[in-house]
């Protein structure tokens, strides 16, 4: 049987230059090992036509740096498992879906072990090693896709670390030796002990949402205000639809920040970053290089985010606690990344606004009422967010804020098309009580800034930091 990957290669050899390397390779730190030990001898490639994600120069900003490692290979292998959302490269994910097209099928996703995909790679995973015994066949699958020689002699070993080695050693010693009742107790009672260790508390700024399911863009027509029954779905966005026709997603527990990301903390940001960005026309912050990415447009933005003419970001004393808004998805990720997090997925922002029990709003039921949720502001004498966390009515019973308004929110998700990304929530400028559904979205180019009531928040993963601190 022909065990060739199924991947689309072609490439116009006449228009395209000839890539100066054959992989580059994309991984968390704490799978190093796997691609070093193992994943590189297996294809015997001559070192100086492989890159590695860790070889990259420091102190870039991640999605420039990838876009180039990327752009300069044959192939990249992104090497799949928690651990990837808590590394420095916690954006990859996204970066890299944003190159998979029906004709670019240069990124080749490799599931080292059961984690949430990244979006749009969930259909798109090639490569399975989660089962060691198939290592073997799926390095060969890689190897030849690479025009790679053929292993010989004995297969690489798995590079396994000390702990997992000790736990293999006390299993075969248990497993020969006739165990007494007393030691099989204490065993049972320390064992489950340790494979289940305590979940790391949120920090202070986050708040902790529990693992459930949610049916995305579900809700019971009753559970609606009278005033909202009968909405059409967004364009591109989950189509609204009774529970049960909608299957459920399961979401694991993680953390999100309690307030959006404020004018003051990103201004912060830019500041301790100066050799990494630009200021261009019509006050537009982009990153250094060509082309570079959109971040923040600071100019006929609600007059909150400023640049100075020493190259300085700041915000004016009365909105240094406004949400940031005309911030591009490519501006909100990079900020997120740099302090440890990300950008939450869709299911996971729906998951905080909604509860595990569907409530309509973030707060529950109630219509929201216009001087304590930040909402149809746009004929205001002053049109611009409150200050963040300032809506009594808009905070979650798990403890956030300005959930349905202020702000619209990026989110991770792209639904199938990479250019464009997802916005969730209501906003200062919303006319309708029912945009702050915890249902409703929007879709907008990702490196576009010119909506004025765009903004973030950022959110952790629990799993991987549990998998970090063990």
């Amino acid at each position: 049987m022909n065990h060739t990957l199924a991947l689309d290669s072609t490439t116009d050899s006449m228009s395209e230059p000839e890539p100066e390397l054959d992989l580059f390779i994309v991984h968390a730190e704490a799978d190093a090992d796997f691609v070093r030990e193992h994943l590189l001898p297996a294809l015997e490639l001559p070192r100086e036509r492989v890159l590695l994600v860790d070889e990259l120069p420091l102190g870039g900003l991640v999605l420039s740096e990838i876009d180039h490692g990327v752009s300069r290979s044959r192939y990249t292998v992104a090497v799949l498992s928690p651990a990837y959302l808590e590394d420095r490269w916690a954006d990859f994910g996204a970066e890299l879906a944003s190159h998979v097209s029906g004709r670019d099928a240069r990124v080749i996703p490799l599931r080292l072990a059961d984690c949430e995909l990244p979006v749009r790679l969930d259909a798109r995973v090639a490569l399975d090693f989660r089962d060691r015994d198939r290592w073997d066949w799926e390095t060969a699958r890689l190897r030849e896709l690479l025009h790679g020689p053929a292993l010989e002699g004995v297969p690489t070993p798995y590079p396994a670390s000390r702990r997992r080695a000790r736990r293999r050693w006390i299993s075969g010693l248990l497993t020969g030796v006739a165990v007494g009742a007393l030691l099989g107790l204490v065993i049972s009672k320390l064992w489950p002990r340790s494979r289940t260790p305590l979940l790391p508390p949120p920090t202070f700024d986050m708040v902790r949402i529990p693992a459930t399911k949610i049916r995305l863009g579900g809700v019971h027509a009753a559970a609606l205000p009278a005033a909202c029954r009968g909405i059409a779905a967004d364009d591109g966005c989950p189509a609204l639809a009774p529970p049960k026709a909608i299957r459920p997603t399961p979401v694991a527990a993680f953390d999100l920040d309690r307030q959006e990301v404020t004018n003051g903390e990103y201004a912060a940001w830019l500041n301790a970053h100066p050799d990494l960005w630009q200021l261009t026309l019509y006050g537009i912050v982009t990153t250094r290089g060509t082309p570079g990415i959109p971040l923040v447009r600071t100019e006929k933005c609600g007059d909150g985010l400023t640049i100075t003419p020493a190259h300085r970001a700041q915000a004016t004393a009365g909105s240094v606690r406004w949400p940031v808004v005309c911030v591009t998805w490519s501006g909100a990720a990079e900020y997120c990344r740099s302090q440890g997090k990300r950008l939450p997925l869709d299911s996971e922002w729906e998951a905080a606004a909604r509860g595990a029990e569907g409530r309509p709003f973030p707060w529950g039921a109630e219509l929201p009422r216009s001087d304590i949720v930040a909402f149809g502001l746009r004929d205001a004498a002053e049109v611009h967010p409150r200050d963040v966390g300032s809506s009594p009515q808009d905070v979650s019973p798990e403890g956030v804020y300005d959930l349905g308004g202020n702000v619209s929110e990026w989110v991770q998700d792209d639904y199938g098309d990479a250019r464009l990304k997802t916005l969730r929530g209501g906003s200062f400028g919303g006319q309708c009580a029912c945009d702050l559904l915890g249902v409703r979205c929007a879709r907008m180019e990702k490196n576009s800034f010119d909506k004025l009531d765009a903004g973030f928040r950022c959110a952790r993963s629990v799993i991987g930091r549990q998998l970090a601190e063990r």
